[in-house]
């Protein structure tokens, strides 16, 4: 079993110890065979599963400052902070990796920051494109908008201030973004980032994001879940998955992250390098 989030690794470092207790207790009850093998058996799995998680921390360093070198050019001269809840530099690199691949002609991200900028300012490298990003927070949409005018780049990208509303999908009432943002997408959306509402505005928050904008999708579409390490995002990715036909990958490193590949019967295209 891959043990990826850290409710997961709690979970087996506390059966193990739970393992090793019942040993000593087997000893204690007289039962010294069964109890010295449950108490090996329990200190050896623990002793794995640190080492393990030592590795995994050492490779998830080494993969944050790789993605963190990668993406530099892209971030500008006004410091931009890439922590807390902020799209991590994985996440924000292997968005910048499908630009590159797919080179669309509208991106759509679902909650902005500074994941807004390094994609516009990717897309004014490649010489086309526009990102349209949905963010239901005035505070956030305003610091975003900022940052897009102080890089230049605010004819590549608009931020949209989109509460969360009641919205319908098949008969039933969900929360997602307001429609503001219709009269913006003008084009078919080629890439699809989701990195919003978040997690704490209900269960499966993001999941609307694909049934409301579905219509919308090229033929060929795109999309990254980020937060792909959680209960939710986990089956959402499914969902999408099914509902659109789409071949789906885990992404790995940061908060992990799913990638979906939405393609028509017929349709042509160069697959993503993951």
């Amino acid at each position: 079993m891959r043990l990826r989030t850290p409710r997961a690794w709690r979970k087996a470092r506390r059966a193990l110890v739970g393992l090793a207790i019942a040993g000593i207790i087997a000893v204690l009850l007289g039962s010294p065979v069964a109890g010295q093998a449950l108490f090996g058996c329990g200190l050896l799995g623990l002793v794995l599963l640190e080492s393990s998680q030592l590795r995994r921390s050492i490779q998830e360093s080494q993969r944050q400052h790789h993605a963190h070198v990668q993406i530099r050019p892209l971030m500008g001269d006004v410091p931009l902070d890439l922590s807390g809840w902020a799209g991590d530099p994985v996440m924000v690199h292997n968005t910048v990796r499908l630009l590159v691949d797919v080179r669309p002609d509208l991106v759509v991200e679902c909650g902005s920051g500074n994941s807004t900028v390094v994609i516009a300012r990717c897309l004014r490298a490649l010489g086309r494109g526009r990102i349209v990003s949905l963010e239901h927070d005035p505070d956030y949409a305003r610091r975003t908008t900022d940052l897009l005018r102080l890089n230049g780049l605010n004819e590549l990208a608009a931020v949209v201030t989109a509460p969360l509303v009641e919205r319908e999908i098949n008969g039933q009432a969900v929360r997602w973004y307001s429609p503001e943002y219709e009269h913006l997408l003008r084009k078919p959306i080629d890439m699809l980032v989701v990195d919003g509402p978040p997690g704490s505005s209900g269960p499966h928050a993001r999941y609307p994001a694909v049934p409301l904008l579905r219509s919308r999708l090229a033929s060929e579409c795109w999309i990254i879940l980020d937060d792909g390490d959680r209960p939710d995002e986990q089956s959402i990715a499914r969902s999408w998955a099914r509902e659109l036909g789409a071949t789906l990958s885990y992404l790995e490193g940061g908060r992990g992250g799913w990638l979906l590949r939405c393609q028509a019967v017929g349709a042509a295209g160069s697959g993503a390098r993951f």
